[in-house]
Parts: structure tokens; C-alpha cells; sequence
């Protein structure tokens, strides 16, 4: 069986030079794309009932809107009434297959990114490709044509490197109690045979069907002892491929540190913590470790990779406000920083429902263009 840490310590050539990269959070919560701001600043230190009832990610809108009382609740209901949050799939179906990849890939590159990662699903189990796998509870819930191996093409024919995320402990889909405190947060995954199969069954899709340099898995995978082989299987496919450190098994992982996905709840609770020194326990597998919204780094010798938004969120909110933003100075400083000690940033951007680039996004892109990094 292959190394499941194939490449700690020393990364393939193209890893080493990717410098910068481009997140996408493109899904149905593009559709309502709403967010309130996050609850911090000083002398606050709200409840994690709050902090998840505020959630500043509008990709999380699934959930957000769970809080009947909450501002995304409250927003939902304004617009929406009592329609379920699936209702949004068919206008994205509708609208989504107008996306111009090229025009996205274009930018990407203009921008001197080096890697592309794009989410395939999120925590609310909406699929972005034609998927072959069955979703048991609702066998459509996916995009009819293939974003994924468009948007794959068209980034490695400009000379960038393709990697895929994929929510791999959560899918709302299966199992969503509201998530509102770190038990409900922790222990909220499905635990069934029928959800280990899917997600073995639709990794190895993404694997077989894109060839991914990059596995970007989020908050965890689910307690299966087939998860090395998963690796082994990735790795003999894609030899220089990296995977990421987001694969910790919940609730097993209670009995020891680190408890990964504390450390990434959201930006109300990633923003509190910004400062603050990483000194856990580096988790099982991984090639490259990740912060999110932070720039502290303390695990030398290990890679590492920056992602954030480019405003509070990573799903486009149109509720965003002009001192939400990074800018492009801003952009260069973090890349500048990670090449000092193995580390690069992964900038994302969260495109409207219809696919464009909103306007505050493609201003940074741009700017980014306007000079090497």
C-alpha cells in the first residue's frame, strides 16, 4: 500500500512553486447568497449557539436558516417563505450550465495563480458534476452536465495545476440536526454503512474521473477503516498528487487532539482565534496542513496553505460590506509571507448564482493581473 503521507516533507516540484492558488465556493447557496456579519470585536464573546446562528458564511445557509430567529432565518423568510432550502436547486440547475469556465480560468491565470481548487459538494450535498453515485435521499441533487471536468480542462490547458474539495465527514442530505453548539457540530454526521459507501464511492469518482493533484477534504472523514486504502488508491493514480489535512474521524478523534474542526466552525470563531498560535497536535493524514483565516504559523517543517475569502465568507453574500474585503496589497503581503517558510495562499472567490464573478472580486483579480506577485 502506498505511503498515506506520500509527500510530508518533501512535495513534488509543482507544489513546491504553487505559491498562490483559487479557491471556488460556487453551489445553491450562490442562489440566496446571504450572510449577516460575524459577532466579534472587542469585550464580545458570544455563545456557539450564536456564533453558528451568525454564521458569516453564507455557504452555511443551509444551516444559518435553521434559526428561525436569526438574521438568516429572518432573511429567508422574507424572501422565501417557507421554502425549503432544496428548492433553490432547480434555478441554480437553470442558470449554472451559462457558466463561462474560460472566462473564470482566464482570470485565474491573468492573476499569476498557480492551482485551482474547486468544491464538487459542500455540507449540504448538492453535487457540482454529473455524478454517477446515488444520493438515496435525493437522487437528483446534482448538477446534469460535468462543471468539474470543464472547469478542469480549461485551468490545466493555462498551465495551472486542478485539485477538488469535498465535504466529506458532513452532507446535510443524509443527516442535518441543526448544528448549534460543538456537540451537535461533532457529532452530527451520518455514521450509516450507506454514507460511508457514498463517500468512498464518490472520492474515488473524483479521483478516476479528474485525476486531481490536489484531495481537499473539509472538517473530516467519517470513521472508516478503509480511509489509507482511499489514499493508496489517489496516490497510484496521481503519483505527485497532495492531499490536505482535513481527515480526522469524528467522534473517535475526541480521545485526542487536535479536535480539527473547533478550529474551523466559521468565521465568528475563526476570526477570534486569528492571533492565536497553533500548538496542536498535527492530525494522522496529511500532506500539506491548512489555516483558515489565519496567517499564524508555528508547524515548520511541515507545508502549509492560507485560505480565505475575499470577504468574511467563502459562498458569494451579497450582504457583504466594503470593509470586508482584502485587497490586492493585501493578497501580495500573505503570498509574500508563505514563501518565507513553505507556505502558499488559497484566495477564494464565491461567484453569483449565474456564474459571473461579483464585482468586488474580479476588482482584486485584476489588480492582482496588473503586476507578477
Amino acid at each position: 500500500m502506498a505511503d498515506v503521507n506520500s509527500h510530508r516533507g518533501q512535495a513534488p516540484t509543482w507544489f513546491e512553486q504553487a505559491d498562490f492558488g483559487i479557491f471556488i465556493h460556487w453551489g445553491l447557496y450562490s442562489v440566496p447568497a446571504y450572510a449577516p456579519a460575524p459577532i466579534t470585536g472587542p469585550g464580545k464573546h458570544p455563545t456557539l449557539r450564536k456564533q453558528f446562528e451568525y454564521q458569516p458564511y453564507a455557504e452555511w445557509y443551509a444551516n444559518s436558516m435553521l434559526f428561525e430567529n436569526g438574521p438568516t432565518g429572518q432573511y429567508h423568510r422574507a424572501h422565501y417563505g417557507n421554502a425549503p432550502y432544496a428548492d433553490f436547486a432547480q434555478s441554480f440547475k437553470d442558470t449554472a450550465k451559462n457558466v463561462d469556465v474560460e472566462a473564470w480560468a482566464d482570470a485565474f491565470a491573468a492573476a499569476h495563480a498557480k492551482y485551482v481548487v474547486v468544491v464538487t459538494k459542500h455540507h449540504d450535498g448538492f453535487v457540482m458534476y454529473d455524478t454517477a453515485v446515488r444520493n438515496p435521499h435525493q437522487p437528483d441533487y446534482h448538477l446534469g452536465f460535468d462543471f468539474v471536468g470543464e472547469l478542469a480542462k480549461v485551468v490545466r490547458a493555462r498551465g495551472m495545476r486542478f485539485g477538488v474539495y469535498y465535504s466529506s465527514l458532513l452532507d446535510w442530505t443524509f443527516k442535518h440536526d441543526r448544528i448549534q453548539s460543538a456537540a451537535t457540530f461533532l457529532l452530527g454526521n451520518d455514521t450509516s454503512q450507506r454514507y460511508l459507501d457514498y463517500v468512498w464511492d464518490q472520492w474515488h469518482e473524483l479521483i478516476d474521473r479528474y485525476h486531481p493533484d490536489i484531495l481537499w477534504s473539509d472538517i473530516g472523514y467519517p470513521v472508516d477503516p478503509r480511509l489509507p486504502q482511499l489514499f493508496a488508491d489517489y496516490y497510484k493514480a496521481v503519483p505527485e498528487g497532495m492531499v490536505d489535512d482535513r481527515w480526522g474521524s469524528y467522534p473517535n478523534a475526541l480521545r485526542h487532539k487536535p479536535l480539527y474542526p473547533l478550529f474551523n466552525l466559521g468565521g465568528a470563531i475563526v476570526n477570534a482565534r486569528a492571533k492565536k498560535t497553533n500548538k496542536s497536535t498535527p492530525p494522522q493524514y496529511y500532506d500539506y496542513r491548512t489555516l483558515e483565516y489565519s496567517s499564524t504559523w508555528t508547524g515548520a517543517p511541515d507545508y502549509y496553505e492560507m485560505t480565505r475569502g475575499m470577504d468574511l465568507s467563502f459562498g458569494y453574500n451579497q450582504a457583504a460590506r466594503p470593509e470586508d474585503f482584502i485587497t490586492a496589497d493585501d493578497v501580495r503581503q500573505l503570498v509574500a509571507q508563505g514563501r518565507k517558510d513553505r507556505g502558499r495562499l488559497l484566495l477564494n472567490v464565491g461567484p453569483m448564482a449565474n456564474g459571473k464573478l461579483p464585482d468586488p472580486q474580479q476588482a482584486v483579480l485584476t489588480d492582482l493581473a496588473s503586476r507578477p506577485l
